[in-house]
């Protein structure tokens, strides 16, 4: 399957969050850090990053993240606004590479290279 007629390279999508008590270092167990957590600011890019592709894929396809190597450079407190914004920089056969950066309402938090597959849902499911 030709994954370059279905995905284009620099296709961006931005998208905001709100930082949730779920969502900070404190609900993970690191108890009074309650700002962004890491796991929850690459989950922010995931999420973006998988929509700028999930309503073109071909049914029974999906995408599942394989590499990311992200910075989370600056804080964010409970509360506010975190925006996302992921850019499809490459498509090599199955393999999509996106461009992830995060900002909270004053500055950037966040930047890197995030990698995802597409898959058989039905053959990658019965692998297991």
């Amino acid at each position: 399957m030709d994954f370059n007629a279905l995905f284009k390279v620099g296709e961006t999508l931005v998208n905001e969050y709100i930082v949730k008590p779920e969502d900070t270092a404190d609900f993970i167990g690191n108890k009074g850090v309650t700002v962004l957590s890491t796991p929850s600011m690459i989950g922010f890019m995931e999420d973006t990053a998988t929509h700028i592709v999930i309503d073109k894929m071909p049914e029974n396809y999906r995408v599942v993240g394989t590499k990311i190597n992200v910075e989370h450079i600056n804080s964010t407190p409970f509360n506010m606004m975190v925006t996302v914004k992921a850019t499809l920089i490459a498509i090599e056969g199955r393999k999509l590479r996106y461009n992830v950066e995060a900002f909270n309402e004053k500055c950037k938090i966040g930047f890197g290279i995030y990698e995802q597959h597409v898959i058989n849902l039905g053959g990658f499911l019965n692998k297991n």
